[in-house]
């Protein structure tokens, strides 16, 4: 990838807001109520952005946007439900919506009122995409990078197998090279400050909160249900991305939603928020831009 902006390296460098929780009231937990952890920077008065990280990931991956976008956002990272010190869905049999009620339970206790944009990476993209469509005012668009069309199409014998497979090597006890996953996440010369992110992401997972995560991806095929999401939405995809090739992912998303933007990102992985973040927070104040005003009119 090409070497790091000044600007990138000042985003990149930023400390990160520490950790907060909050009470959470919702179905989808053990006696009704749960906690959430999430970091937050920016007035509470400026337009909401709310950031949904990946599977092996967590709110610490927004460093970049957090510090780069709180001058004129209210910036808000969650860690889901099971990751991080965030209270894991009830059973093992969490669906995507449940993920989905979780967003709009913190949105609820945070009292945010709806979202400017509402940012998925990876996994989050597919929760991004289940939050619009069952909570259609409470985001007036969507960023969605490195996207995944999730395995909910699969069924039978096919779906047992990759499920079981995918279960297999979700535990936190297994040893797993940092190394080795910041090589499959990011393009081959990603720079060093970046893969000191990229190796530190899997601190805040769980093994129940990864297998939880990795049912939900079963329960659903955001190419059957992106059509039925009805605002604005930015497709990103790394070039070079190993784990959510364009092809296989965005370029399906673009298929099923022609009015969705894409993005490509040249020469740069999986982790975009991280490999090109003055980018990336370029297309989200974009968006904002393009339907905060129309929206505040609307309501």
């Amino acid at each position: 990838m090409a070497a790091l902006s000044a600007l990138d390296t000042e985003l990149l460098t930023q400390d990160l807001p520490g950790l907060a929780r909050v009470a959470v009231a919702s179905p989808i937990y053990s006696g009704q109520r749960g906690q959430i952890e999430y970091r937050v920077a920016g007035d509470a008065r400026n337009p909401a952005v709310l950031m949904l990280h990946g599977l092996g990931s967590s709110s610490a991956g927004y460093r970049a946007q957090l510090a780069g976008l709180s001058r004129d956002f209210h910036v808000i990272a969650w860690n889901a439900p099971g990751f991080g010190g965030s209270s894991p869905i009830s059973g093992q049999d969490a669906g995507i919506d449940d993920y989905a009620d979780a967003v709009e339970g913190l949105l609820c206790a945070l009292r945010v009122r709806r979202l400017a944009v509402l940012v998925g990476s990876s996994w989050g993209s597919v929760v991004a995409l289940a939050f619009a469509r069952r909570y259609p005012a409470l985001a007036d668009s969507l960023v969605l990078s490195a996207p995944n069309v999730a395995r909910g199409h699969l069924v039978g014998d096919a779906r047992a197998a990759e499920l079981n497979a995918w279960l297999g090597t979700a535990d936190i006890d297994i040893p797993v090279s940092r190394a080795a996953i910041a090589d499959k996440l990011l393009a081959p010369d990603a720079p060093p400050l970046v893969r000191q992110h990229v190796e530190r992401l899997r601190d805040a997972m769980t093994t129940e909160g990864w297998r939880q995560a990795i049912r939900s991806l079963f329960t659903i095929s955001t190419p059957d249900i992106i059509s039925a999401v009805r605002c604005p939405m930015a497709i990103l995809s790394g070039t070079l991305d190993q784990v959510a090739p364009h092809r296989d992912h965005a370029a399906r998303l673009l298929a099923a939603a022609p009015s969705a933007t894409s993005h490509q990102f040249e020469a740069c992985g999986h982790m975009l928020k991280l490999e090109a973040p003055a980018k990336f927070n370029a297309i989200v104040r974009q968006m904002a831009a393009e339907t905060w005003s129309e929206a505040s009119i609307a309501k």
